[in-house]
């Protein structure tokens, strides 16, 4: 497999065009398709698919495509390294809560390119059940979830930050206004699941299963802003990181049911693959972080 092949087939997909990637890479057609023709047979896959005049990634080409970027930017950090350059170049692919991006990162990947300015950062959507086998391979470099705890004895993990969860629902609706109110007072009502900010809910479905409570709809949403204003305009609750909906609760809009006893110091947990080397880049992004988070307090609720 050719370094060569996989910058075209790189270039392909990011453009989603043969002829503008001949253009960009000044080959003709004939030899970009030629270089994605050798790909796919030394992987025995398809990479593309034709729907009319587009072309799209197939489930192997997107997987290829996260390798591809990793091998071009090791390619080019041997060039900076045997040139004697000092500025690091590469990039980080990273999963974490969508919520979390929202919330801290920003300050956080400011501080991080003042020092690192041919660092790419790739940040990819929250993932569980997958962490451990991308991490293992190589085709993420890290990852955040909001747990309580978490152990695998090939993955290293540290506490960063505390993270309360909440249950809120609609000022107006039914759940606000009952009293006393229980966990089984959920089995009737619609619960809204943020997909993109999923490891917590691990916790409060594990409590749910436990009391044999089953919501009368569950609603998987792709955003934390989606969820607060289906709630908001009709009824249902969602669990969700209180720093998320501070501002709601602090007017009125969002009430919090206060049902949460047993989920104990949730907090934004830091995980990576101790079992493969850590490599510069990483390390930096790593103590940025780190840094960021020993200088702030937590929120008081």
């Amino acid at each position: 497999m050719e370094l060569r092949n996989l910058r075209t087939f790189r270039t392909v997909a990011i453009l989603n065009s043969f002829n503008r990637a001949a253009d960009v890479l000044y080959y003709a057609q004939s030899t970009v398709s030629e270089h994605i023709r050798l790909l796919e047979e030394d992987l025995n896959v398809r990479l593309f698919k034709r729907m009319g005049k587009r072309i799209h990634l197939t489930e192997a080409g997107e997987k290829l495509l996260s390798y591809a970027q990793k091998m071009l930017d090791i390619e080019e950090e041997l060039k900076v390294d045997v040139a004697g350059q000092t500025e690091p170049h590469g990039s980080l692919s990273i999963r974490i809560p969508i919520s979390i991006t929202t919330q801290f990162m920003p300050s956080i990947i400011l501080s991080f390119h003042k020092r690192y300015k041919k660092i790419g950062l790739d940040f990819l959507s929250c993932s569980y059940f997958s962490l451990k086998q991308e991490l293992q391979s190589g085709m993420l470099n890290l990852a955040f979830i909001i747990l309580d705890s978490f152990h695998d004895v090939s993955l290293e993990t540290e506490a960063l930050y505390p993270i309360p969860l909440v249950l809120v629902t609609n000022s107006d609706s039914e759940l606000a206004s009952k009293k006393p109110l229980t966990l089984q007072d959920l089995k009737n009502e619609v619960m809204y699941i943020a997909k993109h900010d999923c490891s917590y809910r691990l916790m409060f479905e594990k409590i749910l299963t436990e009391r044999k409570i089953n919501p009368e709809m569950i609603i998987e949403l792709n955003s934390i802003e989606s969820i607060k204003r289906c709630i908001l305009e009709g009824s249902g609750y969602s669990l969700l990181p209180r720093i998320t909906v501070l501002e709601e609760i602090k007017d009125g809009l969002l009430i919090d049911l206060s049902l949460l006893t047993e989920i104990k110091n949730p907090k934004l947990l830091m995980i990576w693959n101790k079992e493969r080397p850590t490599s510069p880049i990483l390390k930096a992004f790593m103590e940025t972080t780190k840094d960021y988070f020993s200088q702030i307090k937590p929120v008081q609720y």
